[in-house]
């Protein structure tokens, strides 16, 4: 087990802790609900053990059948109310509030997800913690109160029974207490190795759910029937299954040593040494048999509930090995960041002495508030993109950066858009370091077409102005943003023209366009927004001639008092 998996106990509950103080503030009332839910069930536990032993004994000792009648009548007035709350609670209460937890959770985690600099998508083992991170946080959350639940029910059954039980064979009560703490030792380890499982698994999962993108998506639906791609990914699925089944048994052979071996053999054999003792009271006469079996009855309920109590408690140190996971984003600090300088009117943007280099690492690039949690930085692989560019673009130019693929053309629009930070040198906007800026508010002065644009799953009208679509105040705007782009003709056609939803990921009449006509659409957001900077990176590489002649007139027609860099990879 590493440095970083061994949790003090402190540690553990703050973790904990810090979850359920976000499920009470998310959703208080089923929080509290759960937290009365575990005191009834407890309750419970106790009220049918207290009236198997009343009711046996009075039975054996020849008591009333009125006292019998009474104990029987009670019993089932509490079963009825609290059977009635439990489905209740289960079937109305607990799946709305699940879903109210999940979408907060994952909202915050999206807001979140925006702040991480893009060069920590360039590391895998990154990517692979923000993927558990976004898979496992509303589902610890939820089974930390579950736990906590659990955990109450449990102690009040269990203090009330051991009470009860203490009072009738005190050694019998010492004797599963013993045993409990032992099962306690044992789910520790379990848990942790659980942990360990999950983190081995976890990028074999993640390429096991890709494999199983590229099959369901369009995207991919004519490369898989035309190459020789479908054998490739059957034989990473193939292999990547026979890892993790690799992995499923040592993990299995393991488990069953703590599990199987450890507290249910010691469990079995204290049951039944238990019982043994009991047997012998009996005969020799100092237990009657009412007794006997009200008792018998209460040692199988409190080893149920010990062992139970002793599993959720080992549940916790688990929980937070998670939990750490979805707490190193929320105390994220991105390097690429400012002061919140206003940004002034765009008069120049310079290059001076600019270099940058990709570097690939075995640890991610983020920091925490923490420095408990801080990460070392290991570079593996330097890759150098950009060397010593000088260049200056006065407001109002129109400019063209030609280059073969990989020349480092469209790492040159990261940089200017301040997605990469440059590795030495400065970039100047109106002679003031773009550092100085709030990236976010920095990027709103510049409107890019990306070479690998991406349409989304929504109607035209939200593609074109990026999500924030009001119908009455942007109509026109829409519509003169796909006449300049050259979508006029497409647009026409559509069958509910820009309300008409762009692929069927969603939407079973939604409509699929083509390559040239998809980038038409991406080119029109540039135009919906005031942008005073423009960034065109290969912004007719669909298009055939006529419709590549066409855009570029309506561009330079457009963008007149705007600047325009123009990135292709032919002249």
């Amino acid at each position: 087990m590493n440095r970083r998996n061994k949790q003090k106990f402190l540690k553990v509950l703050a973790n904990n802790f810090y979850m359920l103080k976000k499920i009470a503030k998310y959703i208080p009332d089923y929080f509290v609900f759960k937290l009365l839910h575990g005191v009834a069930y407890g309750f419970l536990d106790y009220s049918g053990t207290l009236f198997s032993f009343y009711l046996l004994n009075t039975v054996s000792d020849g008591g009333d059948f009125a006292k019998a009648v009474i104990i029987i009548g009670l019993m089932a007035i509490f079963q009825i109310v609290f059977c009635a709350f439990d489905k209740w609670f289960r079937n109305l209460k607990d799946p709305i509030k699940r879903q109210t937890m999940h979408y907060r959770m994952h909202k915050e985690l999206f807001e979140k997800s925006l702040t991480l600099d893009l060069s920590c998508f360039d590391d895998p083992q990154f990517y692979n913690d923000f993927v558990w991170a976004m898979n496992e946080s509303d589902k610890r959350a939820m089974a930390v109160l579950d736990e906590t639940g659990m955990l109450i029910h449990k102690i009040v059954g269990s203090v009330s029974i051991f009470t009860l039980l203490f009072s009738v064979e005190p050694i019998i009560a010492v004797v599963l207490l013993a045993s409990s703490l032992i099962t306690v030792a044992c789910n520790l380890v379990g848990n942790k190795l659980s942990f360990e499982h999950s983190k081995e698994t976890n990028p074999l999962w993640r390429k096991k759910s890709y494999i199983n993108r590229v099959y369901h998506l369009a995207d991919y639906a004519k490369e898989l029937r035309v190459a020789n791609a479908d054998s490739l990914l059957v034989n990473e699925y193939d292999d990547n299954n026979e890892k993790i089944i690799e992995t499923d048994v040592r993990y299995g052979k393991k488990y069953f040593l703590y599990y199987g071996l450890g507290w249910n053999t010691i469990g079995t054999i204290t049951m039944f040494a238990i019982l043994l003792y009991m047997v012998f009271g009996l005969k020799s006469g100092r237990i009657d048999v009412g007794t006997f079996a009200a008792t018998t009855g209460v040692v199988w309920k409190i080893r149920w509930i010990l062992t139970s109590l002793a599993e959720h408690l080992t549940k916790f140190p688990q929980h937070s090995l998670f939990i750490e996971k979805y707490l190193e984003f929320t105390r994220f600090e991105p390097e690429i960041k400012g002061d919140g300088q206003k940004i002034p009117d765009f008069k120049s943007l310079e290059f001076k002495n600019v270099s940058f280099s990709y570097e690939f690492s075995s640890h991610p690039k983020y920091k925490f508030h923490d420095e408990d949690y801080e990460k070392t930085h290991e570079t593996l692989q330097v890759t150098e993109a950009l060397h010593n560019i000088n260049l200056k673009i006065e407001k109002g130019e129109k400019i063209a950066i030609v280059g073969y693929n990989g020349a480092g053309k469209t790492t040159l629009i990261k940089l200017i858009m301040r997605l990469y930070d440059v590795t030495e040198g400065e970039i100047l906007y109106n002679g003031i370091n773009i550092k100085e800026f709030d990236p976010i508010a920095y990027r709103e002065k510049i409107g890019t077409v990306f070479q690998d644009f991406k349409i989304f799953a929504t109607s035209v009208a939200h593609n074109v102005m990026n999500g924030d679509y009001f119908e009455e105040k942007d109509l026109d705007t829409v519509n003169k943003a796909l006449d300049m782009a050259d979508f006029t003709n497409r647009k026409n056609s559509l069958p509910e023209g820009i309300n008409t939803h762009l692929t069927r990921e969603f939407n079973d009449k939604g409509t699929n366009l083509s390559g040239g006509e998809s980038q038409k659409v991406a080119i029109a957001r540039v135009f919906a927004n005031d942008y005073p900077i423009v960034i065109m990176d290969e912004p007719s590489s669909a298009l055939d001639p006529m419709a590549e002649y066409n855009l570029n007139q309506s561009i330079l027609k457009n963008t007149d008092n705007k600047t325009v860099i123009f990135i292709s990879h032919r002249l």
